[in-house]
């Protein structure tokens, strides 16, 4: 059984049901949530995965009540279900709350990406412990953060590396993929893959967009989107002035990337996704306040 609470974690899930399927003799049965992805790769979702892409105390609380009832309905499946093991995936905030219910049920539980504990609330190691048996981590230094608290984490490597690397397009083909000529300038735009980062990212970027538009009148702009979030991006952007070429999917994604000259992005996966496709980038987010408040307090790092 896995779960996935978001975007990048449904990527995730969809990645480690093809290659376990591939290493298995016998076929693997998935059960547990997961956006379009893993639904691709074989899983049927108890629920819309999108009820769990959601970030913030301010934003949460809204949604509270729904999201214990899902905790409730997933512990109960697990136990019925008896699965060989339980994956949770990122979106730690929900799924190790149902890994810590079901200690003590004999079910391995294994939660892949390192909760990031080195940035802030290093205090929630103590309770990692109880609410899992083995820390899949995608960066190198991680197994070593956990060790003295005595956690089994072991690094399996980033697969945003191989999403990048298995788009083989350059800056020429990427353009002429979306039907961008050589010598215009083109903005990646990535407001994010949550419903409330959308909502609140969406407007700012919007301003930048027109501000650089009237500076270049011949600027493109291209703007991937991910199934949760789709429809929501296609409405808000309609009535822009200047409106973004919407892509969908992974190589849509990463071309994107590649035709840009540069990308205003929400703080996230993504970021790393651009680098490793040596795009420049500005990142930029904005929280709720009340979340913003809380979130100074508890940081660890000077930078994002």
């Amino acid at each position: 059984m896995l779960i996935a609470g978001e975007a990048s974690g449904d990527a995730l899930g969809a990645s480690l049901m093809s290659a376990l399927q591939s290493l298995s003799p016998t076929p693997v049965k998935f059960s547990g949530v997961g956006g379009e992805m893993m639904s691709q790769a074989g899983l049927v979702s108890a629920f819309p995965m999108r009820e769990l892409a959601v970030m913030g105390l301010a934003e949460v609380l809204p949604r509270l009540p729904r999201l214990l009832r899902r905790i409730d309905e997933i512990v109960r499946d697990v136990r019925e279900q008896k699965p060989d093991a339980l994956v949770t995936i990122d979106a730690p905030s929900f799924g190790l709350r149902v890994a810590g219910r079901l200690a003590g049920e004999e079910i391995p539980r294994i939660h892949y990406v390192a909760p990031q504990l080195w940035a802030w609330r290093p205090g929630r190691a103590r309770r990692l412990n109880e609410r899992t048996d083995c820390l899949l981590a995608l960066l190198p230094f991680e197994p070593e953060f956990f060790r003295p608290f005595g956690i089994d984490c072991r690094f399996v490597g980033h697969p945003a590396v191989e999403r990048v690397r298995a788009v083989n397009l350059d800056r020429a083909g990427a353009r002429a993929r979306f039907g961008l000529d050589d010598g215009q300038p083109v903005l990646a735009l990535l407001p994010g893959s949550r419903h409330g980062e959308i909502v609140r990212l969406l407007p700012a970027f919007r301003l930048v967009v027109e501000a650089m538009g009237r500076h270049r009148p011949e600027l493109a702009v291209v703007l991937p989107t991910v199934e949760n979030v789709a429809d929501d991006i296609a409405r808000a952007t309609a009535s822009w002035r200047l409106r973004p070429l919407l892509v969908h999917g992974v190589e849509d994604r990463i071309a994107a990337f590649r035709a840009a000259d540069v990308a205003l992005a929400a703080s996230g996966t993504v970021t790393l996704e651009l680098a490793l496709a040596g795009t420049p980038m500005v990142v930029a987010y904005r929280a709720n306040p009340l979340t913003a408040a809380l979130v100074r307090r508890l940081i660890k790092v000077q930078h994002v």
